[in-house]
């Protein structure tokens, strides 16, 4: 697959998960390419007041210096007894739609 349709793929599936985010939600934030994406977009979103009281946990140190960056407040695993939604890549996905992480 070439480079370019990949990353429109990934931002495709960046702007999705997005659009599943609500106010007030608590979000994982994993790593790697596609959840940079993800952050980003998260970043613009709050900035713009489109989304409100979003906290963050961060699965690395790469993905809260680019949340920290981009204004999005973050919160350790715990102090919250679950998160609302999880964002992470996926390394494979196989025939039947299992992730290989």
């Amino acid at each position: 697959m070439d480079s370019a349709l990949q990353t429109q793929m990934k931002q495709t599936a960046a702007r999705h998960a997005l659009s599943l985010v609500r106010d007030g939600m608590t979000l994982g934030l994993g790593t790697g390419s596609t959840t940079a994406f993800f952050v980003q977009y998260l970043g613009a979103a709050l900035r713009a007041g489109a989304l409100k009281a979003i906290r963050g946990v961060p699965t690395s140190e790469a993905t809260a210096h680019q949340a920290r960056a981009l204004g999005i407040p973050l919160i350790s695993l715990d102090d919250v007894p679950y998160l609302d939604l999880a964002v992470d890549g996926a390394d494979e996905v196989d025939p039947d739609l299992n992730l290989i992480k």
